[in-house]
């Protein structure tokens, strides 16, 4: 919920986001990365261990120390996993029309 919001969204609600990590590199050209910049197991991974498994089922207003926006949820998982994967986009999207994109 954002409660300083003047909508719907002031009360409690969920969503079943849908998020993308675009990682950026060089094309690997031998041993078992041969043709990936990453194998796509490690990035969720990453991104198991830094947001999903941290926030899903959780009431995010008591989990993070900002309103619970997409735009703001997208840019912490940008800090979060770029600190582990050459990220340079995630994009979360909160409907199936709707998304909130942090770029490096």
């Amino acid at each position: 919920m954002l409660p300083k919001h003047k909508g719907k969204c002031a009360r409690l609600h969920g969503h079943e986001y849908k998020l993308e990590v675009t990682v950026t590199g060089p094309i690997q050209t031998e041993g078992t990365l041969d043709g990936m910049v990453m194998d796509f197991d490690d990035i969720e991974a990453v991104v198991n261990r830094e947001v999903v498994s941290q926030w899903d089922h959780q009431y995010l207003n008591d989990i993070v120390p900002f309103p619970t926006t997409a735009e703001n949820l997208a840019a912490e998982i940008f800090r979060r996993v770029s600190a582990h994967l050459p990220v340079t986009r995630v994009r979360l999207w909160e409907t199936g029309l709707y998304f909130a994109e942090v770029e490096a």
